[in-house]
């Protein structure tokens, strides 16, 4: 079972919000792959958005995404960035966010199927 086959739109909201600063954050890596001493970055914020889930917490107010520095020895310039690692990450944070796009549309959708039948 995914994570978005039964979740609300404030779930799906902080599931696109995490996403897209997961994508700022890649890109940023990316961008900064040959600039020295930077450190890749990453965002965190499905566990948060996990136990609000399961909790029954609002996810807007209680799933707050985190970046997250890494520590990993980098090249000699200092810069740890693995380009290959960040591109994979970049389509994998894409396609995830398609994923809750469509699902917060499917969601829209079945609103109005249901304001439309009564």
């Amino acid at each position: 079972m995914s994570m978005l086959d039964d979740v609300s739109i404030d779930a799906l909201h902080s599931a696109l919000d995490g996403l897209s600063q997961r994508q700022q954050a890649v890109s940023d890596d990316i961008s900064n792959v040959n600039t020295p001493y930077y450190r890749a970055r990453s965002v965190d914020f499905e566990g948060q958005l996990k136990r609000a889930l399961m909790n029954g917490d609002d996810p807007m107010e209680s799933v707050t995404p985190s970046v997250v520095y890494s520590f990993a020895p980098g090249d000699t310039t200092g810069n740890n960035v693995d380009l290959g690692s960040a591109t994979v990450n970049s389509v994998r944070t894409e396609m995830s966010y398609e994923l809750a796009l469509r699902a917060t549309g499917d969601r829209f959708s079945l609103l109005r199927a249901a304001i439309r039948s009564n």
